[in-house]
């Protein structure tokens, strides 16, 4: 079975096009449209381009992948239609591996001032405010590894637009690729079984940086910074986050020198969580080298403590700058590594529940 999107701004001719590709075709098929679904909701609706209107449409998304898994295990191929940005794309992936059906995505993309002449001119349309429509067409403007899927129909009807794509799809264009069923791999070594407590956790220590690397490996930008309501937090949120968790601990509170670069200069009275939000900014590569950057450096620092003498033990040797709460004193380098472990565990636990949601990826 086949499940085809159809998507794009308003007045781009989705509606239309979708009910002509579902019609007079040899396959049985079904048009589904979101439209629907939103006009389901009688109380609480929210307008789906407003602010507070996230979670409302992350439910309507799960039911839509719903509807359209039911009607492909009872065998018929789907066309849906309606506002479906990459950011919702995720669990339509899930299912396809899922359920093992193809996903076709196509994106009809006018001009900008062709979007606001048609949906400003349509008297029944729901979504007619400039602003609006401005918005929602800046939100496919830029769709990066998706421009591929992009068709402009500025200047064809919707005849034309209908003949184009299906032609496109019967020659395999416009496909996604399915979630992979297990996470993209990155070399990861297992502590060792009976290590004295310095290689110990060490071992754990290199092994749950890697673990994180593992979940956040392999994703576009737009998945990195994708939130699994009703948390903020993202994958590459995550890998900032821990990036500056070891420059602190590390480079800061046991040598008692300054952040790594770009944490010396935010501005955190301003934004507590700043490396949380500003991640978003930040392509998967720039996020990377970042969390390698910060663990060289840590690692650095680690050998430095450990290759000089102090007795009973070089873990017993403790940091520049003593606890924040009153009387407690320094740190040793043994609590700071169990601490960067417990920290690692805790959110690597995180980062499973959102890998998961993003794709489908899972694994130890």
């Amino acid at each position: 079975m086949t499940v085809t999107i159809l998507t794009g701004p308003p007045g781009a001719g989705k509606t239309t096009v979708a009910a002509l590709l579902a019609a007079d075709v040899a396959r049985p098929t079904v048009n589904l449209t979101t439209d629907t679904f939103y006009r389901s909701i009688a109380t609480g609706f929210v307008p789906p381009y407003l602010a507070g209107s996230q979670r409302q449409n992350e439910t309507v998304a799960a039911a839509v992948v719903g509807a359209a898994s039911a009607y492909a295990r009872g065998g018929y191929d789907v066309v849906l239609d309606g506002v479906v940005g990459p950011w919702f794309l995720a669990p339509f992936r899930v299912a396809a591996a899922r359920e093992g059906w193809d996903l076709a995505y196509v994106v009809l993309r006018p001009a900008l001032d062709v979007t606001l002449d048609r949906a400003t001119a349509r008297a029944d349309a729901e979504l007619r405010d400039p602003d609006a429509v401005r918005s929602v067409h800046a939100a496919f403007a830029d769709l990066a590894e998706l421009e591929a899927h992009v068709r402009d129909t500025s200047a064809e009807g919707p005849a034309d637009t209908a003949a184009a794509v299906r032609s496109a799809l019967a020659a395999g264009a416009f496909r996604l690729p399915a979630a992979p069923t297990t996470a993209v791999e990155d070399s990861r070594v297992e502590p060792p079984l009976r290590g004295d407590e310095v290689s110990t956790l060490r071992g754990f220590l290199d092994y749950h940086r890697d673990t994180l690397r593992q979940k956040a490996g392999g994703l576009t930008a737009e998945q990195l910074r994708t939130p699994l309501p009703p948390s903020t937090m993202t994958l590459g949120g995550l890998l900032k986050h821990l990036a500056y968790v070891e420059s602190n601990w590390f480079l800061q509170v046991f040598e008692g020198g300054s952040a790594l670069a770009p944490f010396d200069t935010a501005d955190w009275a301003a934004d507590a969580d700043w490396e949380w939000h500003s991640a978003a900014d930040d392509t998967p590569q720039e996020l990377r080298a970042l969390f390698d950057t910060a663990v060289t450096a840590s690692d650095r620092a680690l050998d430095a403590a450990l290759d000089a003498p102090v007795a009973p033990g070089p873990l017993d040797r403790t940091s520049v700058v003593e606890s924040r709460r009153p009387g407690e004193g320094t740190f040793s380098l043994r609590w700071i590594l169990v601490h960067l472990v417990e920290e690692y565990a805790r959110h690597n636990g995180h980062a499973d529940l959102l890998r998961e949601a993003l794709d489908g990826a899972t694994g130890e």
